[in-house]
């Protein structure tokens, strides 16, 4: 059968719209189908507009310690609705450069919801009520905010991520239930702006998926700031009290009773994502599931004809540079060549201040799978580059099999730490070994160097402590 297409896409996130260039440049007719907006949850809602709310508060914070650098700065304040138009304008420039990057590579964009027909079909909800055919179909529908089931969820001012990047104003107030990477980012940012913030974290530690001894740095950090974090608290439900936001909450020890309370002017509710399958027609088509994501093998094929899953929509961690690798991944079995994924070296990343990041594995989950490991943690205010700039927080802590001495995971927390986490990405991916690492050249004076003395303080011979 001819089909319209080599290869359609359902979603134009970081993963369908990585695909779709990728299927392009291997010279595929490509189709791609986005419901709203290209760029999807990350580019519209997520990474990019955060990440530009949070550069206006570490603007403002850096002209509020400016006394300690000798620099004088009167009637510091901020005007918060230049701030969210500032933040639409970053998510209008990028998504007018996907745009581009569609039509420079013949890329065909239908608007409209899409909806798995069959298994090389894609009906398309829009004014002509399209259905278009392709040979491989590429699933990349994304993730919608989790709804955990807590009475009051549906109250007003109490908002997900998506909502709250609209909220018009900056609230008095914040409780914030869930102490992961999206929580803690908006904590970090209402913090600046001056809102008392108080953070409810089920798990033991904030991060949970983090090494425990990076979170703890952080978690105080965070305090030190001004932010109240609660952890190993479970809450039951949301209410209203005089004009007020309560949230009710338990912790170990108080049994039954939920009389532990925060009130608020407002209520964030960052409990994590769930994969967005909804009206997509994927189990009608017969697509297999695990929970409530689309269930793929090594290759990231669904067993399902010739379609595949990718991103958040499968299991694994929801990072938008996670859904790009394995739009290359699809794209290549797509294309023929055989290749599986491998999620050994994926890097993560918080945008509080400091900064989280980490790579591999962390040393619970090192000596969970038996290994015997060699540790080394290092503390970056000791650096030269650390002193001149001011900076007083992080370490970057290390772990290494003793056996062989391949570097098995780096994380750290200090600032920029996102951006300083490539080098250890590519020595986790490659498998280097601690004396790989130390013997390349790293420049002084920067913060680089802390990973460098952490992998010398691992092996026993730490230079600069």
């Amino acid at each position: 059968m001819a089909y319209q297409y080599d290869v359609a896409i359902l979603g134009s996130g970081p993963g369908g719209y990585v695909a779709a260039i990728k299927a392009a440049q291997r010279g595929l007719k490509v189709a791609l189908v986005e419901k709203q907006y290209l760029g999807g949850t990350c580019l519209n809602v997520g990474c990019i507009p955060t990440k530009a709310l949070i550069a206006c508060a570490e603007e403002l914070r850096s002209i509020k310690s400016a006394r300690d650098f000798g620099i004088t700065v009167e009637g510091v304040s901020f005007d918060y609705a230049k701030m969210l138009a500032r933040k639409d304008r970053v998510v209008k420039q990028i998504r007018g450069g996907v745009e581009y990057l569609m039509k420079k590579n013949g890329i065909t964009v239908y608007n409209g919801a899409g909806t798995l027909t069959g298994p090389h079909s894609i009906g398309i909800v829009n004014a002509e009520q399209q259905e278009i055919t392709a040979d491989a179909l590429i699933l990349a529908t994304g993730s919608i905010p989790a709804r955990p089931p807590i009475p009051g969820l549906d109250g007003d001012r109490v908002v997900n991520s998506d909502s709250l990047l609209e909220w018009p104003e900056v609230p008095g107030s914040i409780a914030i239930i869930g102490g992961g990477a999206i929580g803690l980012e908006f904590a970090f940012y209402y913090n600046a702006l001056g809102s008392t913030v108080t953070v409810l974290e089920a798990q033991p530690h904030i991060l949970p998926l983090e090494d425990e001894q990076i979170a703890a740095e952080l978690h105080t950090s965070l305090k030190r700031q001004g932010i109240t974090i609660n952890t190993d608290t479970i809450v039951s439900a949301i209410g209203n009290e005089d004009g007020k936001k309560v949230v009710w909450y338990s912790t170990p020890g108080d049994g039954d009773t939920c009389d532990v309370r925060v009130i608020a002017d407002l209520v964030l509710v960052a409990t994590g994502r769930w994969p967005f399958t909804e009206g997509c027609g994927y189990r009608e088509a017969g697509i297999p599931t695990f929970g409530r994501a689309v269930k793929v093998d090594e290759h990231l094929h669904t067993g399902v004809e010739n379609i595949y899953g990718i991103g958040d929509l499968v299991s694994g961690l929801m990072l938008a540079h996670k859904a790009s690798y394995d739009a290359g991944v699809a794209v290549d079995n797509i294309a023929g060549r055989r290749r599986a994924v491998d999620y050994h070296a994926v890097p993560t990343g918080v945008y509080t201040d400091p900064e989280v990041a980490g790579v591999g594995m962390c040393q619970a989950a090192a000596e969970q799978a038996g290994l015997e490991v060699l540790v080394g943690t290092f503390p970056v205010r000791v650096l030269g580059r650390a002193v001149a700039y001011g900076v007083r927080e992080g370490m970057v802590k290390v772990v290494i099999d003793k056996a062989d001495k391949v570097v098995l995971g780096i994380q750290a927390v200090c600032s920029h730490a996102t951006d300083l986490i490539t080098e250890s990405t590519m020595a986790v991916e490659n498998r280097l070994t601690a004396e790989q690492f130390v013997n390349a050249i790293h420049p002084h004076p920067t913060l680089s160097e802390a990973f460098h003395e952490a992998v010398e303080m691992a092996l026993g011979h730490p230079l600069h402590i």
